[in-house]
């Protein structure tokens, strides 16, 4: 685990640095696919000891902090990712047989502003988009 970019991360937003903060936020990064709280909590415990709440004030407090970025599951199930600086939104793809989520290709600013537009006056904090239905491997 690359100890300084994730304090430094941490150090930047505000956050103070917790073994349990920095692990949860490397896994976070260095995962390509948004996950739950237990899950986040399973890949923690392989590092370092932390309890379930601690995992969920943490990631209350990423989110507030917009290191991640929330969306609820098929099963209403809140999913968690990463937010990258340097990519735009995008939607996700969950199968219905394995339920496992993907991340699809970025929004364009024109597919963005569509949606935004589409709010009218509301102010538009985030997009999220999940499409659903049966992925390639679980097709074969």
């Amino acid at each position: 685990m690359n100890d300084n970019g994730i304090k430094d991360e941490l150090k930047q937003k505000g956050i103070k640095n917790t073994r349990a903060k920095s692990a949860l936020l490397y896994i976070l990064k260095n995962n390509k696919a948004p996950m739950d709280v237990n899950t986040l909590h399973k890949e923690c415990q392989k590092t370092t000891s932390v309890n379930l709440a601690t995992v969920y004030r943490t990631i209350q407090q990423f989110h507030e902090k917009n290191l991640v970025q929330e969306f609820l599951d098929k099963d209403s199930v809140t999913q968690y990712e990463y937010i990258n600086q340097n990519s735009r939104a995008h939607p996700h793809f969950q199968c219905e047989k394995c339920d496992t989520v993907f991340c699809l290709g970025e929004l364009s600013f024109d597919d963005a502003l569509y949606f935004a537009n589409m709010a009218n006056k509301h102010k538009v904090n985030t997009i999220n988009i999940t499409l659903n239905g049966v992925c390639e491997e679980c097709q074969k």
